[in-house]
């Protein structure tokens, strides 16, 4: 038993890296490759405005930057903001003033030296300036100040990212003048990516809610679902344009970046299918490695063999010739596997090696 025990240890270290999994039936279509565009939504791109009218003193970030939600990213120096504050301040005063008069008249009145007219015209004239404090407290707020911390008038405010995402382009260069509403840069959401499929015609009328795709990018796959058949022609290619979404894609694709696609349409039909990783060339011939089970005699009988004998132990893997279909993104359908048989997804690299030592190490005796 002892070159079984040593063959098996550095398996048994490396199960960790090992993954087994159920070969299962799944439907495949026809699969076509084809040219696709990496886009975002409309509505994933966002532009940053300036609140008021004013100067643009400084930038906090630089096009291509990561950006989160609350980030400042510019700062605008306003007159009009000048104005604001420095009314605010005084409706402040206007108001411990007109609490003042209002407290006076109340006294005046309890003692009938006033008038019920003039103590309802001083509760007014108070409301009337809470009213305008208020209103312009709002506006305040609404560029990231806090009134009550105002103690001077202030003539600069800063604008943040209300979203995460990636500076886009900025719009407007520093120290330009602008107008309130305008424009200063996009901000572009890291999330939610499509891919625009460009397809013949007559492909183009089989997509359907079921149809999927596997959109390549650096040499990994990211499945995609059908959204929306595109109503227009492109103009250049003559071909259909079919939107997909990306599903877990990375956060940096590039937008406007062509790559290629693949495509599964009707009709389907149910295949067996493993995952790609588990496929390798052994011995010339495609195989995945199933796990290979003993009946309880074979193996009292390997129990109780002599050392001289062990060179008949064997790997709990073995080798299962299968011929391929076809490749479905991760997946590729083969013949050759039942269903539910357990077969090794991920780390063949290593089972394949412990068998190469293995058969290496008994040609040796």
């Amino acid at each position: 038993m002892t070159k079984y025990l040593l063959l098996l240890l550095p398996l048994l270290g490396l199960a960790n890296q090992i993954t087994v999994e159920h070969a299962q039936m799944r439907p495949l279509g026809k699969i076509i490759q084809t040219n696709a565009e990496i886009t975002q939504l409309s509505d994933q791109k966002q532009e940053i405005v300036s609140r008021l009218s004013g100067h643009v003193e400084a930038y906090f970030v630089k096009a291509g930057e990561k950006v989160k939600s609350g980030d400042k990213v510019v700062l605008i120096e306003s007159i009009k903001l000048s104005k604001m504050s420095a009314t605010y301040i005084a409706l402040l005063q206007q108001v411990k003033a007109a609490k003042e008069q209002l407290s006076t008249t109340r006294k005046l009145y309890k003692k009938r030296l006033t008038s019920k007219n003039d103590l309802s015209n001083s509760i007014i004239a108070l409301e009337e300036i809470r009213s305008k404090q208020n209103a312009l407290a709002s506006q305040l707020e609404s560029l990231g100040i806090t009134p009550s911390k105002l103690t001077k008038a202030t003539d600069q405010f800063i604008l943040y990212a209300h979203a995460d995402g990636v500076v886009g382009r900025i719009l407007v260069p520093l120290h330009s003048n602008v107008d309130a509403k305008t424009s200063l840069m996009t901000l572009v959401s890291q999330s939610g990516y499509y891919a625009i499929a460009y397809l013949g015609v007559d492909d183009a009328m089989k997509v359907s809610a079921q149809t999927k795709g596997w959109l390549s990018v650096a040499k990994k796959q990211y499945p995609c679902h059908f959204v929306q058949l595109l109503p227009h022609i492109d103009k250049e290619t003559q071909r259909a344009k079919v939107l997909f979404q990306i599903e877990k894609s990375p956060e940096n694709l590039l937008l406007g970046a062509y790559t290629q696609i693949e495509i599964s349409l009707a009709p389907y039909r149910n295949v067996m299918m493993v995952k790609k990783s588990a496929l390798t060339l052994f011995q010339g011939e495609w195989v995945v490695f199933v796990e290979e089970h003993h009946d309880e005699e074979r193996h009292d009988e390997e129990r109780h063999d002599e050392e001289g004998h062990d060179e008949h132990e064997e790997l709990p893997y073995t080798p299962k010739v299968v011929k391929i279909i076809a490749y479905t993104g991760d997946y590729v359908a083969v013949e050759g596997i039942n269903a539910d048989e357990e077969y090794v997804s991920e780390g063949v690299y290593f089972v394949k090696s412990m068998m190469l030592k293995s058969s290496l190490g008994e040609h040796g005796h």
